[in-house]
């Protein structure tokens, strides 16, 4: 890359790189002219053709032979050519032309193009192609005289004072010179700049001496303005001083006129607690009678219901006594008939086989007549079984209805108790809710009266607090002074035992050459070193003893703190087992609502309880009639039938009287065994 960039733009000229040559195009698909784009040395590698501007490898024309070369420009190269400035100022001005494709150039040309500026031809190439030099001597190779006319081909001229300005815009100034100039310039602006500093500077300072004799002028104006306002402002205060004294009397009056008002309303609502009190106690009693009252009837009540059960105990004893009677007679009675009938077996036997023979020769007679009677008495059977079960859906029929008047009755009685029971509900909903409404109007007031003594018991804490600790500082500022006292004392003391100490060190040496043994000076002194140390730890067990002080009256202030956050939270818990004691209170007045709902559907349990009652004795009354029933047909089937099978219908018959009177069924089923037995019992009469 950077061989092509020498070779377009004045490089190295070692090589050949912007050379032209022959070769093959494999897009024009023939030998064309190439410009060469890269070489190493005397080797074309790489070039651009010169017809269709294809770039390709090179590749050796086709029409020589393996050996040709390439044509080479560096003959060319070497030739000495003129630069850029020599040649525009030595070659001709007055040929100077416009740069087109069509026109023809000659060697040494001066040319003007459009993008590249004023230049010279510096070399005459082959197949219409020209090198051109421009400004820092740059080359190009350009295309020229491809017009087809002379006019084309002549092209359009420049002339002189053109050519003239161009070449002083591509020239120009020398750097220097442009660097000279702009110094001069920058030097011109700076003085300009400070003139104009200094200009302004005077105007400002002429415009700050006006301002300050405008603002002399308007202080003046202001004084006077002040002094005006400040006359009027102490107008305006003694106006509003008398205007505050006469708002403060009508105040004052409504003050009292309202604590008067307030005084009578206390009193008001005082009176009417105490009448609503009155009212509730009464109300109380009267419900407590009306509970009494109640609960005398439904003992009453019971007691009646008791009765009348014992009643029916005893009645229904002696209706199994009467039975148990009874069925001891039937049993004797039975038992008689058992020993006749054995007789009467006996004789029948004794009959029977004397009469066997005729019985055989009028079997054939008989059997044909009886079959005629079974048909007969089958038809009569089949009807009067139809009678019967019609007969007994009328009875269903009748008793159904019968219980759907019942249930009908029961419906509207439990309608009418519930419609009793919803309106009582709604009119203790009713109270209910005037009750709270009442409570929560107590409760607010409550909570202000709280709330006022809660502000008074504070303030009067904090005032507590302040002189608790004005009475801690006063015992500090003590305690720091008995501690100064001290270290003063302290600070005498050890002055005194280092004079004591100078002056026994002071003393001559005749007390040592007189009596050298005894040597009492020096004991002096360490029994004053002694007592200053004994000083010093007093006035150090001071200090510590002021320190202890100073804590103590800080503890002792603190807990004043805590003692108002214990006296809090007391009053905290007191509300919490006001709103706890006011809880249950709450719970017993719903339980009595609930004793009171729960009482009412007693009766109609009670009414329930004896309509349940009454139809239990109908039943058992129904039950009872199908057994008088089946011991009336029971006692003629046994006068009928034979002794052989009087046994069997006396047992069938029996079993039905034992069973209980509220099984239907077995009633039923009784009914039907009578029915058909005494039916065979006829056949074998007849």
């Amino acid at each position: 890359m950077d061989q092509i960039f020498e070779s377009h733009f004045g490089g190295s000229s070692n090589n050949s790189n912007g050379g032209e040559t022959d070769g093959y195009c494999p897009k024009c698909r023939a030998d064309t002219s190439h410009i060469i784009l890269e070489s190493y040395g005397e080797e074309v590698r790489r070039v651009q053709c010169a017809v269709c501007g294809d770039i390709h490898a090179f590749k050796k024309p086709r029409g020589t032979g393996e050996d040709a070369e390439p044509v080479s420009v560096t003959r060319r190269r070497k030739l000495e050519k003129l630069d850029w400035l020599q040649g525009i100022q030595n070659y001709d001005r007055t040929t100077a032309v416009r740069y087109n494709p069509k026109t023809a150039l000659v060697l040494h040309q001066l040319l003007v193009h459009p993008s590249f500026g004023v230049g010279f031809v510096s070399e005459v190439l082959g197949d219409n192609k020209v090198e051109l030099t421009f400004r820092n001597n740059v080359n190009r190779v350009i295309v020229h005289g491809r017009g087809i006319n002379e006019e084309e081909l002549r092209g359009d001229l420049v002339e002189e004072q053109e050519l003239r300005n161009l070449l002083k815009l591509e020239m120009g100034p020398t750097p220097e010179e442009i660097a000279a100039e702009r110094e001069r310039r920058l030097a011109e602006e700076e003085a300009e700049k400070k003139r104009q500093a200094e200009e302004r500077r005077l105007a400002a300072e002429r415009a700050r001496q006006e301002a300050e004799e405008r603002r002399e002028a308007e202080q003046r104006a202001r004084e006077a303005e002040r002094e005006l306002k400040r006359k009027e402002r102490e107008a305006e205060r003694k106006r509003k001083e008398e205007e505050r004294l006469r708002l403060r009397a009508e105040k004052e009056a409504a003050r009292l006129a309202a604590k008067k008002a307030r005084e009578e309303e206390q009193e008001r609502k005082r009176l009417e607690r105490a009448r609503a009190a009155a009212e509730k106690k009464a109300e109380r009693e009267r419900a407590r009678a009306e509970k009494a009252a109640k609960r005398e009837e439904e003992k009453q009540r019971r007691e009646a219901e008791k009765r009348e059960r014992e009643e029916e105990r005893e009645r229904k004893l002696a209706e199994r006594e009467e039975q148990r009677l009874l069925k001891e007679k039937e049993r004797d009675r039975k038992k008689k008939e058992a020993d006749k009938l054995k007789k009467q077996r006996e004789a029948e036997r004794e009959r029977q086989r004397k009469l066997k023979e005729k019985e055989k020769e009028k079997k054939a007679k008989e059997k044909e007549r009886l079959k005629k009677l079974k048909e007969a008495e089958r038809e009569r059977e089949q009807a009067k079984k139809e009678k019967e079960r019609l007969k007994k859906a009328k009875e269903a029929a009748a008793e159904k209805a019968k219980k759907d008047k019942e249930r009908i009755a029961k419906a509207k009685e439990a309608a009418a108790e519930k419609a009793k029971k919803d309106a009582e509900r709604k009119k203790k909903a009713a109270e209910k809710a005037k009750k709270d409404a009442e409570r929560k109007k107590k409760a607010a007031a409550k909570k202000k009266a709280e709330a006022a003594k809660k502000k008074k018991a504070a303030a009067k804490l904090r005032e507590a607090e302040k002189k608790k600790k004005a009475a801690a500082k006063k015992k500090a500022d003590a305690a720091k002074k008995k501690a100064a006292a001290a270290k003063k004392k302290a600070e005498a003391a050890e002055k005194k035992a280092k004079t004591k100490a100078k002056k026994a060190k002071a003393k001559p040496a005749k007390a040592k050459k007189a009596k050298p043994v005894k040597k009492a000076k020096p004991a002096k002194k360490t029994k004053s070193k002694a007592a200053a140390k004994k000083k010093a730890t007093k006035k150090t067990k001071s200090k510590a003893a002021a320190k202890k002080k100073a804590t103590k009256t800080k503890a002792k202030a603190k807990p004043a703190k805590t003692k108002s956050k214990a006296a809090a939270k007391k009053k905290a818990t007191a509300k919490k087992t006001k709103s706890k004691a006011a809880k249950p209170k709450a719970a017993a007045k719903k339980k009595a609502t609930k004793t009171k709902a729960k009482a009412k559907p007693a009766k109609t349990k009670s009414k329930a309880a004896a309509k349940k009652k009454a139809t239990a004795k109908k039943t058992k009354s129904k039950a009872a009639k199908p057994k008088a029933a089946a011991k009336k047909k029971a006692t003629k089937t046994k006068a009928k039938a034979k002794p052989a099978k009087k046994k069997a219908t006396s047992k069938a018959k029996a079993k039905p009287a034992k069973k209980k009177a509220t099984k239907t069924k077995a009633a039923s089923k009784s009914k039907a065994k009578p029915k058909t037995k005494p039916a065979k019992s006829k056949k074998k009469k007849k």
